[in-house]
């Protein structure tokens, strides 16, 4: 009875914070909206296949024996030659010939409404964040001179090294830390206003920026 009684205790959703030296402080404070939140993960797969689907470019091809260049001339006569009857030289049989059941232009995009990429993301979030994979930058990244060394080393103190890291900034404006990010191996920056479902349930670490927090948090209490 005792266990079943902690299996029912949601586990304490905890998001650290740390300067871009890698000092750890206090853990940040969560809008209740954001830890009760139960992300739709029906909904998430379903994303996931509409981003997949619509990274496809649709444009291979294969030409049938009616479009592919050559004569319509019979080979040989009917009979008498000793080998099988044949037409033309286009056929499939033949090299060079059209192809029987090829692939032809097609388009693959699905869409999502404004209701279903909201529902997304909010489940994106709140998933991540309730897995503990999200942590939060305190340090002001807005003017920082760019350089690759600044960033690695805040991965290496902050353990974060193994798998792939997403940095998301409150704006693009901060050009100095996009260029000391995008030259480390799996590491990637983006900002609020592009922010991807994808890109969030592929990465393994996920730093935030405290502003750019702040307009996650809100998300949840509109």
């Amino acid at each position: 009875m005792e266990a079943a009684i902690k299996a029912k205790v949601k586990k304490e959703v905890i998001v650290k914070q740390f300067t871009l030296e890698g000092v750890e402080s206090e853990a940040a404070e969560l809008v209740k909206e954001l830890v009760s939140y139960t992300p739709n993960k029906t909904l998430l797969a379903q994303y996931v296949r509409m981003y997949l689907a619509n990274q496809r470019e649709g444009n291979a091809a294969a030409k049938t024996r009616a479009e592919v260049a050559g004569s319509t001339k019979k080979i040989y006569k009917q009979k008498g030659t000793g080998n099988a009857r044949h037409g033309s030289r286009r056929a499939p049989l033949f090299r060079g010939g059209g192809v029987v059941g090829g692939p032809k232009p097609a388009e693959h995009r699905l869409e999502f409404s404004k209701t279903q990429r909201k529902g997304a993301l909010l489940s994106a979030v709140a998933y991540q964040i309730q897995q503990g994979t999200v942590s939060i930058l305190t340090s002001d990244v807005s003017e920082i001179t760019p350089k690759t060394k600044t960033v690695a080393q805040f991965l290496a103190k902050t353990n974060m090294t193994k798998g792939s890291t997403l940095f998301v900034l409150s704006d693009a404006k901060a050009t100095g830390f996009i260029k000391s990010a995008r030259n480390i191996k799996n590491v990637e920056s983006t900002h609020m206003g592009s922010l991807n479902v994808h890109s969030l349930l592929e990465a393994r670490h996920i730093v935030v920026v405290a502003e750019a927090f702040k307009s996650m948090q809100h998300m949840f209490t509109k």
